[in-house]
Order: structure tokens, then C-alpha cells, then sequence
């Protein structure tokens, strides 16, 4: 095969997107001063944007370009396991087995023809790339006033649009068994010692909303240890995080009972920045509107129903 003359022309990164690309492309025989004028580029942009096609379609029909030609949202998410939500510790996603939320957003992905790509950084941090445009958007985050300084969530009539959620889910107060700490849902009682919550999570400032002290921390299997150690008195996290902690680790946090009723439960969005929702609102939208319809169709119900993200 001739080597392809270089272009000037920016090619971005097509792993980016969740679509089935061909395993390789047709052989393009270009000369150098036709890649080099602005008609040769598209001239080859064209070949290569044809081989995708079936040869059904690609024959007498003119090529619009798709909405997956645009920059990919890059979304970022926690680093902790949620599981079934998001699975696994640290910053590798499983390709098999990633949780529903990286599903659903790969099925919005391609619902809304739009391609993102997916990163798993610490809470705190995936905020601030929200703050600072080095990221497009962020999830699960639950709708907090002081994020609407940085970042966006789909809206109706002023208010969030939980048809366009991710997900609902809740955060309980856990402490050691036999502890006379009390909450009735409204009061949080009987405490000698901080209250436990990770940081940057949307639980820290309704603790400190209700005069709890609050201590944070960016590990939970920490927390967990502060609260057996009893430097905690209690611990406000997500029951998703903790409650498979607590059944895989008896042997350490046996101890450790769940209260009831939860201390907070609210809808989680994929929040955009305000920066890229600017830059584009439209595609926002779009996927939003797609999330709404990927969590109403019946290849997620499917997914939900099925054995893969089981207990």
C-alpha cells in the first residue's frame, strides 16, 4: 500500500467514540500536492468518510456530516466502586463489566449520535476540571446550590428535571454497634466526636447545614477505620459505597451498624460545566434527552433485569 502524504489537516482520535468502526480502510492514493490544497483534503476526508458507509447507502447519496464529527464530551467520574452504579476501585474502568451508569451514558452516547470519552478521577478533583473547562461534564451529582457557580443540570421550569436523571439514590450515618449516637431524621444526637464524609461530596455541607462537625477524608476504608478507631463518632456516606464495604470486610467492620431512615436521598445528574454548556448548550440537551430515553427503553430495562450487575 503507498504511504498517505501527511496533511495539515488536525485528525482527531477515533477510539474516543463508542460506534463500530471498519477493521481498516480502503487504500487511498493520493498525491502530495492534492492532500496539500484545500479540495485534495476534502477529497480524501471524503474517501475515508465513504468507506464508513455500507455501499448500499455510500453510492449516489451525498454525505452529511454526522454530529459525532464534533469534539467528544469528556466526562469524568469518581474513582470509588458504587457498585451496581460503577464498578471497581482506582482510576481503570472494566470493559466488561463498568456499571449501569457508564452503560446508560454509552447507550445516550450513541442515542444522541454524539461520542464521549470517560475518566475516573477523585471527586474533588473531577470538580475543579469541571470549574476550569478541562473536563465537559461530571456525574453523579446530585443538584447542590453552590455548584451552579461552575456547572449546569438539565433544568424545567427552574427547577431540575428528574425525568433527565441518572439515578436516585441515598446517604446514611453509620456508626460502631451500641453506640447511643441517635438520629430520628431530623436530629443528630449523642455526638463526642466529628462526623465522618468524603470530600467534596454534596453530604458535607448538609451536615454542616444541621451543626455537625464534619471531617473529611478522600478514603472511605479510612473513615471506616476512624470510625472503629472512634475518632468518628459517625459516618455520613453513600449506602451504594458502604454497604458492600461492610459485607466483604467483617472481619474489620463487623462492628459498624447502618441507621435508618436515610440521612438524605436525592436525584443524581450528569452535571455539565458551565464553560463547555456555552460552548455548545445543544449537546447538552441532547444527551440529557437522551439519558431520559436510554433509562425508558427496553434494552436498559433489559440490562437492569438482567444477571450481569446481580448481587
Amino acid at each position: 500500500m503507498r504511504e498517505v502524504p501527511a496533511c495539515d489537516t488536525p485528525v482527531h482520535d477515533t477510539a474516543v467514540s463508542f460506534e463500530a468502526w471498519p477493521a481498516s480502510l480502503p487504500e487511498l492514493h493520493a498525491p502530495a500536492a492534492e492532500c496539500r490544497s484545500a479540495a485534495g483534503r476534502r477529497s480524501v476526508l471524503g474517501a475515508i468518510a465513504r468507506s464508513l458507509l455500507p455501499a448500499s447507502l455510500s453510492q449516489g447519496m451525498r454525505v452529511a456530516t454526522p454530529a459525532s464529527a464534533t469534539e467528544p464530551v469528556r466526562i469524568v467520574y469518581d474513582i470509588h466502586d458504587n457498585t451496581p452504579l460503577i464498578c471497581g476501585n482506582g482510576t481503570e474502568i472494566d470493559p466488561v463489566k463498568p456499571g449501569l451508569s457508564i452503560e446508560l451514558l454509552r447507550m445516550a452516547s450513541a442515542r444522541a449520535n454524539i461520542p464521549i470519552t470517560l475518566s475516573r478521577v477523585p471527586w474533588e478533583r473531577g470538580l475543579y476540571l469541571i470549574q476550569t473547562g478541562q473536563a465537559d461534564a461530571i456525574f453523579a451529582s446530585s443538584y447542590v446550590q453552590d455548584r451552579l457557580r461552575y456547572g449546569v443540570y438539565p433544568m424545567k421550569n427552574g427547577q431540575p428535571d428528574t425525568s433527565r436523571k441518572l439515578f436516585d439514590q441515598s446517604y446514611r450515618l453509620y456508626v460502631r454497634a451500641g453506640s447511643d449516637v441517635h438520629w430520628d431524621g431530623k436530629t443528630l444526637t449523642n455526638l463526642h466526636a466529628p462526623v465522618g464524609a468524603t470530600t467534596g461530596y454534596a453530604v458535607v455541607p448538609v451536615l454542616r447545614a444541621m451543626g455537625v462537625p464534619v471531617e473529611e477524608e478522600m478514603s472511605h476504608v479510612a473513615d471506616l477505620h476512624k470510625l472503629v478507631a472512634g475518632r468518628l463518632d459517625a459516618y455520613a456516606e453513600l449506602e451504594t459505597h458502604i454497604r458492600p464495604m461492610l459485607r466483604s470486610n467483617k472481619a474489620e467492620f463487623g462492628g459498624i451498624v447502618e441507621l435508618s431512615p436515610p440521612l438524605r436521598t436525592a436525584a443524581y445528574y450528569l452535571m455539565f460545566s458551565k464553560i463547555s454548556y456555552a460552548r455548545a448548550p445543544d449537546v447538552a440537551e441532547r444527551i440529557w434527552n437522551a439519558i431520559a430515553e436510554v433509562n425508558d427503553s427496553a434494552a436498559y430495562r433489559a440490562l437492569l433485569a438482567s444477571s450481569k450487575y446481580a448481587d
